[in-house]
């Protein structure tokens, strides 16, 4: 209703989260490199290893309890919407009973 676009943003932040954990542990798989490869190479893979899950944990689990908030805001907000419309109804129904 009101948060759809909240819901496909953390949706989306899910998604990426998993997404960096797959391609992190993707580093974690043996790739063939010649003898005259730079460290800076071996030492931009070995940060990735540790990088992307890592963050990938993060927005995943960022992601994931930002929509359970949501959620309960949502069944809040709905549940405080009731309440006041029927408050206005007794509201209503008092006056009307004391102009009578």
């Amino acid at each position: 209703m009101y948060y759809s676009a909240t819901r496909k943003i953390l949706y989306v932040m899910i998604l990426a989260g998993s997404f960096l954990i797959i391609l992190g542990f993707w580093h974690y798989l043996p790739h063939s490199h010649s003898s005259e490869t730079p460290n800076s190479v071996f030492m931009s893979i070995t940060a990735k290893r540790i990088v992307f899950p890592l963050v990938g944990v993060i927005l995943t689990a960022l992601g994931s309890t930002l929509l359970k908030f949501v959620g309960e805001v949502e069944k809040e907000t709905i549940s405080l919407r009731d309440e006041i419309i029927n408050l206005k109804k007794k509201v209503e129904k008092n006056s009307n009973n004391s102009f009578s």
